[in-house]
C-alpha cells in the first residue's frame, strides 16, 4: 500500500493495527483512527507494518486531485499537510469514511462489470468525483480544528506550486533555473525560499523526487535500465547510473537486485 504514492493524492485511513512510516525523511506512527493525507509534498516510505494493520484507501493518479491542490496552493493548506501529514479524526467522520469506503467499491465493481465503453466512462468519472469529494470533506473538517491565519503564505506558495510543477516536470525539466523562472523569481531567491520553508533545497528535491520515480520504475516495471533512462530523458545510460547512484547510494542494476532479492 505505502510502496505506490508516487505521484498520487488523496489519503489513506487506518482501521486496524499501526504501522510505522518514514514520511519525508522523519519516521511517524500512523494508527487506528487516522488518516494518512497523500499530497505532492508527502514522500512517503514504509518502515514497518503490524500484522493487523488493515485500511481503507482513498487514493489516485495525482491528475485526478491536480484541480483541488492547484486551487489551494495559494492558502496554507499545503504546508500544513507537509508538517503534519497524519490526522486523528473523530469517530463520526470515520464511519463518514467507511460508508463512503463502500460505495467506491461499489462503483469500481461496476466499471469491470459494465459492458458499455460510455458507462464504464461516467462510473470511472463518478469514481473520481467520489474521491475528490471525500478529500475535500477531510481536509474541510481539519481546517476547522486548526488555528488559521489570515496572513500571507506566499512564500509556501511558491514551494507548494514547484513542488507540485516538479512531480509534472521531473522526467523534462531537473534545473533549478527553471523552477525559478515559473515562479518569476531569481535562482538564489528562489532556492532561499525553498530552503528557508522546507529544510531542503530546490536541488535536492529535484534530485529526490527524480531518484524516487526511477526507483519506482526500477522495482515495478519490466524496462531495462537503458528504458528507464530514455523515460526519465537522460541523455545515455551512464549519466542516469551516475546520477542514481549518487543520490540513490546504489547503481540501478544493483538497487533492483536487492529489491528483487527481498520479495
Amino acid at each position: 500500500m505505502f510502496s505506490n504514492l508516487w505521484n498520487k493524492g488523496g489519503f489513506i485511513l487506518c482501521i486496524k493495527g499501526q504501522a510505522e512510516l518514514s514520511i519525508n525523511g522523519v519516521r511517524h506512527n500512523f494508527s487506528q483512527g487516522e488518516v494518512l493525507v497523500i499530497t505532492p509534498l508527502v514522500l512517503v516510505g514504509e518502515v514497518s507494518v503490524s500484522e493487523e494493520f488493515l485500511a481503507l484507501s482513498f487514493v489516485d493518479d495525482l491528475k485526478s486531485y491536480y484541480d483541488i491542490f492547484n486551487r489551494i496552493a495559494d492558502s496554507p493548506i499545503p504546508l500544513m499537510v507537509y508538517r503534519e501529514p497524519i490526522w486523528k479524526i473523530e469517530a463520526s467522520e470515520q464511519l463518514y469514511l467507511t460508508k463512503q469506503y463502500a460505495h467506491l467499491e461499489q462503483l469500481i465493481d461496476s466499471i469491470a462489470e459494465s459492458a458499455s465503453q460510455i458507462a464504464s466512462s461516467l462510473l470511472d468519472l463518478q469514481v473520481r468525483l467520489l474521491r475528490q469529494e471525500v478529500m475535500l470533506t477531510v481536509v474541510n473538517s481539519r481546517i476547522k480544528h486548526s488555528a488559521w491565519s489570515p496572513a500571507s503564505h506566499s512564500r509556501e506558495a511558491v514551494v507548494y506550486r514547484f513542488i507540485l510543477a516538479l512531480h509534472n516536470n521531473y522526467h523534462t525539466h531537473r534545473s533549478v533555473a527553471y523552477y525559478a523562472d515559473l515562479a518569476n523569481l531569481s535562482k538564489s531567491h528562489f532556492s532561499a525560499i525553498v530552503k528557508q520553508t522546507t529544510g531542503q533545497s530546490p536541488s535536492a528535491w529535484i534530485a529526490t523526487i527524480t531518484t524516487t520515480y526511477a526507483k519506482f520504475m526500477l522495482e515495478n516495471s519490466s524496462m531495462n535500465i537503458k528504458q528507464v533512462a530514455e523515460q526519465l530523458n537522460f541523455p545515455e545510460q551512464f549519466t542516469f547510473r551516475k546520477y542514481f547512484k549518487q543520490h540513490a547510494g546504489f547503481s540501478p542494476k544493483a538497487y533492483r537486485e536487492q529489491k528483487l532479492c527481498g520479495r
